[in-house]
């Protein structure tokens, strides 16, 4: 069952300067279902829309981002609704915490750098339940317990803990009410890889104990592989491949993911890795046809005037790319001919 239905979602900013208007389309006809317990990963390069996604679905529009079309759609188990439906504050601020819940970018820009961590608890928990003193502390306490972190924490400064401290502050503030589904954006982004492995660790382990749904957004592909589902690849504002994570570690079918994979480091291996060449486009001017044409290595006149739809491969794979349409021998022979 689809816990989260996104259909065709254009999440823009748009700003007016010295008189002169500016669009810039970091999310361009999205699409895309999230399954009921699953991690659906969201992968791809700075700038190509990953947190402006996550902010639209998880209600977080402030100008100038807008939403000018599509629909997000929540199928809780008591409530069915549409994000986009709720145009008051307070029924957003309602849904976020108790049902959905953020895990933001960067702990140090969550938890307010002159207040205790508890106060930060505080302002979650008494926004949404109505508990004693004491029923706070056992509340915090066993969460906290749960998590590997001390009671003690709670008296803290931000600036008094390590980086990964904070990570883990951050994600036990935004699970403490046990929401039905979780949006984490970046969540090992500046920390070691030890710390990383601790960090992972952690949401793994919530994810058993409180069975939520999590939406993973990073750069990092090793972060997907571990702990993902699901992967969605994105590139210039959309999504370019969707697949189980297996089946697209070991057989990409968009030239993009193929070079995302191919630049990672492995063990071993010492010669130089290939990534993409060139940069991504703007997306305040976003090229014609398929946005990755101007690097991709098998482009032809058909990419650069067409649009490719993101097609179904099979039952758990699609992707928007000419190479992969019946008919298509060119490309798929120039495709062949550089493997």
């Amino acid at each position: 069952m689809a816990i989260l239905e996104v259909d065709n979602l254009k999440a823009y900013y748009v700003t007016q300067t010295f008189g002169r208007s500016s669009t810039v389309r970091a999310v361009d006809g999205v699409s895309f279902h999230v399954n009921k317990n699953e991690i659906y990963g969201i992968a791809g390069e700075s700038g190509c829309g990953k947190s402006t996604l996550l902010k639209a679905i998880s209600g977080l529009v402030k100008p100038p981002l807008q939403i000018l079309g599509g629909e997000i759609r929540y199928n809780f188990a008591d409530q069915q609704l549409n994000i986009l439906d709720l145009k008051d504050e307070k029924q957003r601020r309602r849904l976020r915490g108790a049902r959905i819940s953020l895990i933001p970018q960067g702990s140090m820009s969550v938890l307010n750098p002159v207040r205790r961590i508890k106060k930060s608890f505080e302002d979650v928990i008494y926004a949404h339940l109505d508990v004693s003193e004491g029923e706070f502390e056992e509340l915090v306490k066993n969460h906290l317990e749960a998590l590997g972190l001390d009671w003690t924490v709670m008296h803290t400064y931000p600036h008094q803990l390590s980086g990964g401290m904070r990570q883990r502050v951050t994600i036990a503030l935004s699970t403490i009410l046990r929401p039905e589904i979780i949006f984490a954006d970046e969540p090992t982004t500046a920390l070691d890889v030890v710390v990383q492995r601790g960090v992972i660790q952690l949401i793994k382990k919530i994810k058993e104990e409180q069975q939520n749904t999590l939406i993973l957004v990073t750069h990092d592909m090793s972060v997907h592989a571990t702990l993902c589902d699901r992967l969605a690849v994105m590139y210039a504002g959309e999504i370019v491949e969707e697949g189980d994570v297996k089946s697209l570690f070991g057989s990409p079918k968009h030239p993009y993911t193929s070079m995302l994979l191919s630049s990672l480091p492995k063990i071993g291996d010492k010669s130089a890795r290939v990534s993409a060449p060139g940069a991504p486009p703007s997306l305040a001017n976003p090229p014609a046809g398929c946005r990755f044409h101007p690097r991709c290595p098998y482009a032809v006149d058909r990419c650069r005037q067409e649009t490719p739809a993101l097609r179904q491969l099979n039952e758990t794979h699609r992707v928007a790319c000419f190479l992969q349409e019946a008919g298509s021998m060119e490309l798929q022979g120039r495709a062949a001919n550089e493997q």
